[in-house]
């Protein structure tokens, strides 16, 4: 016989043994499968609220209404850090994540299957850079020596940086910019794939990111078609390519996209559409679509997008140039 400690009721007060009562293991397992249950109904409340506070509900509600069932969104595997890793290590991983060059050496121990010494992550940093970067993982628990100037990853090494980078444009637009944002979606009906590196809403507009932590020379033009197709499904506000590089866009990436705009059938007297250079390494691709990188500072390339669209966009984002990218 097991006994628990329960709050008696007065009708049962004569059944007490020293404060105890005896309860049958049946008895016991359906205290822990209501408390369980309870437990998940907690749990549903307390997301839901917190969606609701954050915004994501109405993310979501802009996705079903276009016809996409989301069924996965912001995934904690493939990160650079753990799905539990700690809220106070998570905010200082995310500020040294702005910096173009501790990407850079992440890209290379990535490339290293998470085994490395530091002369051979630092191309394109100083080893005093490199070091710092290096004491930066190791007191995160991100990393740890092997010996004879070895180290390692601590966590199952990601095949790219890029689920991470897509995490952090998404955390960039609900810190910077207090946009509600979900990264690595997957949706039901849609006619292109149904994959959506970033969505955010953004003042009642509907924003898609697409994330490229490969540079230029890796970047071809299906790319781009599918980015521009991917549009006819999802008919965002705003859709903005993004590649993590400081190297020119023009010369290649600016190039596909002149391409493929007049393949779509958008034309300029004939001539393939004129795309504009609004800031260092940033265009715009009437009727919506931006082409950035990271020279600078992400959050001001971003900015400078968004300072554009809120400027020179219609009036009503849902009539002039819709559907006209990615058409056919």
């Amino acid at each position: 016989m097991i006994w628990a400690v329960i709050r008696p009721q007065p009708a049962a007060l004569g059944a007490r043994i020293n404060g105890f009562f005896p309860m049958s293991p049946k008895e016991i397992a359906r205290a822990i499968n209501n408390l369980r249950k309870d437990l998940r109904a907690l749990q549903e409340d307390f997301f839901s609220f917190k969606e609701r506070r954050e915004g994501f509900s109405d993310l979501k509600g802009v996705l079903c209404r276009r016809g996409l069932d989301l069924f996965r969104q912001n995934p904690t595997q493939h990160l650079c850090f753990p799905p539990a890793f700690p809220p106070e290590k998570k905010d200082q991983f995310y500020e040294l994540f702005k910096r173009y060059s501790f990407r850079l050496f992440l890209r290379e121990v990535l490339m290293r299957k998470g085994v490395f010494r530091l002369s051979e992550v630092v191309r394109f940093s100083t080893p005093e850079t490199g070091r710092k970067y290096l004491h930066f993982l190791m007191d995160l628990g991100l990393a740890a020596a092997l010996g004879d100037s070895y180290y390692r990853l601590c966590y199952p090494v990601p095949a790219s940086l890029g689920p991470t980078l897509e995490w952090f444009m998404a955390e960039v637009l609900r810190r910077e910019f207090f946009c509600p944002a979900l990264y690595g979606l997957r949706c039901r009906g849609s006619r292109y794939g149904g994959d959506y590196d970033v969505v955010a809403l953004m003042e009642g507009s509907l924003l898609y990111l697409e994330v490229k932590s490969s540079p230029p020379k890796n970047i071809e033009g299906d790319e781009i078609h599918s980015f521009l197709a991917r549009l006819n499904d999802l008919i965002p506000h705003l859709a903005l390519f993004f590649v993590d590089t400081e190297l020119r866009l023009k010369d290649k990436i600016v190039s596909f996209f002149e391409t493929e705009l007049f393949t779509l059938g958008l034309r300029d007297n004939g001539n393939p559409p004129r795309i504009q250079k609004i800031g260092d390494e940033i265009f715009f691709a009437p009727p919506r679509v931006y082409i950035l990188g990271s020279k600078r500072s992400i959050v001001k390339n971003l900015g400078v997008c968004f300072r554009h669209y809120f400027t020179h966009s219609p009036s009503s984002p849902a009539t002039e140039g819709r559907g006209e990218i990615g058409k056919g």
